[in-house]
């Protein structure tokens, strides 16, 4: 086999191995969304953003997307199902009243008490285990492959949330 005959194969075997690995984690990701959701009657991105208010309420929504490491939009949309549910409340800000805060309620926290171990909280952790050289590479790999994908401006949503929603509004029968 020739120099580039090798190198081709390389490239088409590191490829098969990236998409491997990607495919298992999104398949964790979803295996375990599911679980939880077929267990709790919730998400898993609903489950995480739940845990985070456990830890302390949050001034605002931007602030607790940081803590999810996900874009404001979809915290809010989950937010919204969590408030309704009567998971979260929103309370006055004693120290300014324009503002509220977000609370987890008894009944999220019981939920919460109730959930497996939570997969973006794993995944989280597994990350933060890798070396900090490692997990520069990796950003910056990803951060290549996202832009070489054409997805850098996409919003970085909570895993698998939209297609819970979608799921629910299918009409019967359908």
């Amino acid at each position: 086999m020739g120099s580039q005959a090798l190198r081709s194969s390389r490239r088409t075997s590191d490829a098969a191995a990236i998409l491997d690995s990607l495919r298992r984690i999104v398949r964790h990701l979803r295996v375990s969304s599911s679980e939880a959701e077929a267990k709790l009657g919730m998400s898993s991105a609903q489950l995480f953003v739940l845990s985070q208010l456990n830890e302390g309420s949050s001034s605002s929504i931007r602030e607790l997307a940081a803590r999810t490491s996900t874009d404001p939009s979809s915290v809010s949309v989950v937010l919204d199902r969590l408030e309704e549910r009567g998971f979260v409340v929103r309370v006055r800000d004693p120290e300014d009243r324009r503002r509220a805060r977000l609370e987890i309620t008894p009944l999220g926290a019981r939920r919460l008490a109730r959930a497996p171990e939570l997969p973006q909280l794993r995944f989280l952790r597994a990350i933060e285990s890798v070396s900090s050289a490692r997990r520069r590479v990796l950003v910056q790999s990803l951060a290549e492959l996202t832009t070489l994908l054409g997805a850098e401006g996409a919003k970085a949503e909570l895993f698998f949330e939209n297609e819970t929603s979608k799921k629910k509004k299918r009409p019967r029968g359908l």
